[in-house]
């Protein structure tokens, strides 16, 4: 159980140097806050007599994956458990327990580590550290877990049962038939979509690590020869920079490769008069950026490649200033919007072969840009994703603006010195009280600045 610390013992530690350590600059209060907004959410969806017995918010700690015997994937912990309680351990789960007419209260249960684990993977965080960071009312074995749980004897579990098939306790309560589960998810992506100060000081950060990373591999990418190379910069410059990794495995594309929209072998050659298209972010305590430029290997677009560019950049600008000025906005109006603006810029383009009607040139729109213009971003690259694209966005939003064309080297709707190229543009968008803010904007993206930073 844990044992609470004086205030004053409290005001005597370092705690910059804690922070740095735990790496979570998430005040404490933060977390309880979360915690009991949480619990609020619940209460329109249980009922007076279901309150008579206790309501249990449950969520657990990421499992460690393994490749092979002994060699773990690097770990990430689940974001709703880290939202919950700013903690990156395993084999831990946090219960939240709201009675009638009391606060809740929140439990951590652990499983600490042996002294072979300390010896090989060090002693991790202790008791003190841990309370911390989260807040939480105590901390227990994980063992104690299903006792305390048959005491409580709740009518309603809020969870994702999907984490719990390694924790037999849990896993027993939620098949016994005597509790009522509602959907974890929903609810805290409900608090997620909308960010505190903290964590939009947070998405600065990482997207300025992203920008100024994404702006350096571009500077340097002429003498490189091989898509590999490009993903080995993005790793250096971004972990150079204090991100803990890169947010998701990028997508590095050279010529036609950058039409498959989520390619991700990257070990082919870069070839002279090739585009590439790059799709990386990095991740920064927990919170990720998500950029995507296209620049020419050699240091220069070809006249076809730099019309289809601009075009799309025209695209991409006329929707941000949509952020900036409109409301209400959803992010499926941007979208509607993007193909508008499509059926307008590409057709004023000539790339197509053949003079087509209005209808046929949405639909050809639809075609070449086959996935939506954004999503929310966050402690995930595709964050909230139980919420809605047709809601009116509000101040303190994340999400991302990417309009991208894909024109295959077998469409032969299209001009020939249109075919095999693949483009997209993305930047991460906060909304504010007076409009919007471009979080990715030190990233270059105007094809004159791409070409001056190679030539640089």
């Amino acid at each position: 159980m844990f044992t609470s610390v004086s205030r004053r013992t409290l005001q005597t530690l370092p705690v910059r140097s804690l922070l740095r350590t735990f790496q979570s600059t998430v005040a404490k209060q933060e977390f309880i806050d979360r915690r009991r907004l949480l619990v609020e959410s619940l209460r329109p969806d249980v009922s007076e007599k279901e309150r008579q017995r206790p309501v249990v918010i449950l969520a657990a700690a990421a499992k460690q994956q393994f490749s092979s015997r002994d060699v773990p994937y690097p770990y990430r912990q689940w974001s709703y458990f880290r939202y919950l309680t700013g903690l990156t351990i395993p084999k831990a789960l946090v219960t939240i327990t709201g009675s009638s007419n009391q606060l809740p209260t929140s439990t951590l249960y652990y499983t600490e580590r042996t002294e072979r684990e300390k010896l090989w993977e060090g002693s991790g965080l202790n008791k003190f550290e841990m309370q911390i960071i989260s807040g939480v009312d105590e901390i227990r074995d994980l063992k104690c877990l299903g006792e305390d749980l048959e005491k409580l004897n709740p009518l309603v579990i809020c969870c994702d049962i999907t984490q719990f098939d390694y924790i037999n306790s849990v896993s027993q309560v939620l098949s016994s038939g005597s509790t009522r589960t509602l959907p974890l998810c929903e609810y805290v992506d409900k608090l997620r979509w909308i960010k505190s100060r903290a964590e939009i000081n947070l998405i600065h950060k990482t997207c300025e690590i992203g920008s100024k990373a994404m702006n350096e591999v571009i500077a340097n990418c002429c003498d490189i020869s091989n898509e590999n190379m490009v993903v080995g910069r993005l790793e250096y410059e971004v972990r150079r920079r204090n991100a803990s990794c890169l947010a998701y495995p990028p997508v590095v594309a050279g010529g036609k490769r950058a039409n498959v929209i989520h390619y991700l072998d990257a070990n082919q050659q870069l070839h002279e008069g090739d585009t590439v298209l790059v799709d990386a972010g990095c991740e920064y305590e927990g919170y990720v950026s998500d950029i995507s430029r296209v620049f020419p290997i050699s240091g220069k677009f070809s006249n076809s490649q730099m019309a289809l560019y601009d075009a799309l950049l025209t695209i991409h600008e006329t929707l941000i200033k949509t952020a900036e000025t409109v409301r209400p906005l959803t992010l499926n109006q941007l979208y509607i919007i993007m193909i508008d603006e499509m059926v307008q810029a590409f057709g004023e383009l000539g790339i197509f072969k053949e003079q087509l009607t209005s209808q046929q040139l949405l639909s050809a729109m639809e075609a070449l840009c086959p996935h939506h213009v954004s999503h929310y971003l966050g402690l995930d690259v595709h964050d909230t994703p139980t919420v809605a694209r047709n809601i009116p966005l509000l101040p303190g939003v994340v999400f991302t603006i990417e309009p991208g064309v894909y024109i295959h080297e077998n469409n032969e709707e299209i001009r020939e010195e249109f075919r095999g190229i693949g483009m997209r543009i993305e930047d991460d968008i906060l909304i504010t009280e007076d409009g919007c803010e471009v979080l990715t904007q030190p990233c270059l993206k105007r094809s004159c600045d791409i070409e001056g930073l190679m030539r640089a």
